[in-house]
């Protein structure tokens, strides 16, 4: 659902949000907790500890890549728009 409404954005706004580093971090807290609560798999799990605990700002910079490319969140199979 949070998907959903983040993929309602322009791909310009989401690159926006991924890129500036505080506001990447939180953004990928909320896609990535969201994901592992919809899926409920070990990988979900592990990338939203690894975005909460370690990597979360690189992973924001590395998603705003992959969506001004590709209009995908990495490490997910959720294609966006």
């Amino acid at each position: 659902m949070i998907l959903k409404k983040f993929n309602e954005f322009s791909k310009i706004v989401r690159i926006v949000l991924l890129a500036i580093p505080f506001c990447n971090w939180v953004v990928e807290l909320i896609l990535r907790w969201s994901l592992f609560i919809e899926k409920k798999d070990a990988g979900s799990l592990i990338v939203a500890l690894v975005a909460t605990f370690g990597f979360g700002v690189v992973l924001g910079w590395i998603d705003a890549i992959f969506t001004a490319m590709e209009d995908k969140i990495v490490l997910t199979d959720l294609k966006l728009n």
